[in-house]
């Protein structure tokens, strides 16, 4: 029983439980199961979760919905990468991509570039 508990604590406690963006303990796809597995991946999931958000707090005019619907478009293809490398090059491109989004007014939020990501 105490080997049963110590087990879940670890697995708890593990920098790989949650992903920012999901929650990996209900990872249902092969791409969230493998991003959960992998700390590089983990990280970009987090820039881009972040970068998302800040996106999100700018004045993005209309653009605020092309970028949700864009996001939405990006999970399809992110969820059909079939290795570790697609889902890297994935995400790369859509940390660095989601900062491309014009602001119409007001200072550009903040966004982590995923050559800063190791």
């Amino acid at each position: 029983m105490l080997k049963a508990l110590v087990l879940l604590a670890v697995v708890l406690a593990s920098p790989y439980a949650s992903a920012t963006s999901f929650d990996c303990h209900r990872a249902s796809t092969d791409a969230e199961k493998t991003v959960c597995g992998s700390a590089l991946l983990g990280k970009l999931d987090d820039a881009l979760s972040t970068n998302y958000r800040n996106m999100l707090t700018g004045d993005l005019g209309d653009g605020g919905k092309d970028l949700k619907r864009e996001q939405k478009e990006w999970l399809h293809r992110r969820n059909a990468c079939k290795s570790e490398k697609c889902l890297v090059d994935a995400y790369r491109s859509r940390v660095d991509e989601i900062c491309d989004t014009p602001v119409v007014t007001g200072v550009h939020p903040d966004c982590v570039m995923s050559a800063d990501v190791k």
